[in-house]
């Protein structure tokens, strides 16, 4: 019987490494498409609730800031507030890292900023600018200056917990800022005085009558609000700092 040998001029043997060199093929195009989808040429993001995009991958915080906020790296720093890349800069301002496409930050003030005008005010204005920050506000029932929204806790040892937040909004927003939060459900026993983060908290009436369950007033005003920049995502930055000191 006449022996078959499967070598290089073999028929088969060249069909066998075609379909070979054809599956190694579509393996990198699926690699190259990954890697597209990973890292693409335009990277998408925003600060402040302003979107931008940039082909530039590496970029220090203080960049960010100065390049998209304009303000003073001096008395501000910079967070990601997205729920799977989640990051404090404060102190890391000149450290360069990796921007990935659809990253979300806010910039924090630790002192003065400039004062930014605007024709929309009160409850509208507030809650277009928690929209632009990814939120779903929604007014309480009968209670036209009463804001809520569910929210991640993004910081401190709270940080991942999902609570609803009211706020306020005065008429005159972003001229006068919300007193504090209102916090569902409850955190801390009540408690008058003391200081944050147990201190100056007790029911909230208002929000708790209006939507059910059991829900919290935390007395914390936004300080110095006259010479910070009037903006929804500045207030929000003072929230994100009261769950990252609890």
């Amino acid at each position: 019987m006449e022996n078959v040998n499967n070598d290089q001029g073999h028929p088969a043997w060249d069909e066998a490494e075609a379909l070979h060199d054809i599956e190694k093929a579509m393996v990198d195009i699926d690699k190259a498409k990954d890697e597209a989808h990973r890292h693409p040429k335009v990277i998408h993001f925003s600060v402040d609730g302003e979107n931008y995009e940039t082909e530039e991958r590496r970029w220090t915080p203080n960049e960010i800031i100065k390049e998209f906020s304009g303000l003073d790296v001096a008395t501000h720093y910079l967070i990601e507030t997205d729920p799977h890349h989640q990051a404090n800069f404060q102190g890391k301002g000149d450290v360069p890292f990796t921007l990935h496409d659809g990253a979300s930050f806010q910039v924090i003030s630790v002192g003065p900023a400039p004062v930014s005008d605007g024709t929309a005010t009160g409850v509208p204005f507030f809650i277009a600018g928690l929209k632009s920050l990814g939120f779903n506000p929604a007014i309480a029932p009968g209670k036209a200056e009463h804001v809520y929204f569910d929210y991640e806790i993004p910081a401190g040892k709270f940080a991942g917990r999902q609570v609803r937040l009211g706020l306020v909004v005065p008429t005159d927003f972003p001229m006068t800022s919300p007193g504090g939060i209102h916090v569902s459900p409850k955190f801390h026993p009540n408690q008058g005085g003391g200081e944050h983060p147990t201190g100056g908290i007790h029911d909230s009436a208002e929000f708790q009558s209006a939507l059910g369950g059991e829900w919290q007033y935390w007395s914390r005003p936004y300080k110095n609000w006259g010479a910070a920049k009037k903006a929804v995502a500045t207030y929000m930055s003072h929230v994100w700092k009261l769950w990252d000191t609890q």
